[in-house]
């Protein structure tokens, strides 16, 4: 038993010294022992089963991800989901919020640096506070198909499909739904052309 305890006692020890020296680490083996999240990332969930991240994933330093439910009222959206698929990269200071709604980012995409990626918009009736009045249910997700990227400094808002293979070129706005394989740009954005 004294020799089981000094063991078990020696491995802690070096497991923490491990995740000490290695603080990255400890991120990417909450979700998926094969993704990376850098440790100056912050990740905020309302469960494990909130979120569903891929094989080779990588989540950059400042990035941001929430997904959380709306509490404001006992009828608010209760449903919020992120998926990211495999060898998919999100760079640095991106901002993804699947709170009040759902967000799917397809496998083998590339989404640059200061990204905004939300899922839900407020609701806006005249006589209530909009602090008060909870995220919309209506159009409260966006879909980011496979093998697509995205610029810098972009903001993809509620409601929104990216077809297969799109880019969206830095700084672009997109208001509405993206046409598989083409180029977007502009506020709002887009199609310039197509990729050939």
């Amino acid at each position: 038993m004294k020799m089981l305890l000094k063991t078990v006692k020696i491995l802690y020890c070096k497991f923490f010294y491990f995740i000490f020296r290695n603080p990255e680490l400890f991120a990417f083996t909450i979700l998926n022992h094969q993704a990376y999240i850098h440790r100056k990332a912050i990740i905020r969930l309302k469960s494990r089963k909130s979120i569903l991240i891929g094989k080779k994933v990588y989540i950059g330093a400042f990035s941001i991800v929430i997904v959380l439910d709306d509490t404001s009222s006992p009828d608010a959206y209760k449903d919020s989901f992120l998926s990211i698929g495999a060898n998919s990269y999100i760079g640095e200071g991106n901002n993804i919020r699947a709170a009040g709604g759902q967000i799917r980012i397809g496998s083998n995409c590339f989404i640059s640096q200061n990204v905004s990626i939300v899922a839900s918009n407020h609701n806006i009736k005249k006589d209530v506070p909009i602090a008060y009045q909870g995220w919309s249910k209506s159009n409260n997700y966006i879909i980011i198909n496979d093998d697509v990227w995205i610029g810098a400094n972009s903001v993809i808002l509620p409601g929104v499909t990216i077809g297969i293979g799109a880019v969206i070129a830095a700084g672009s706005i997109v208001t509405k739904n993206v046409p598989e394989y083409s180029i977007v740009a502009g506020n709002p954005a887009k199609v310039i052309k197509f990729r050939n």
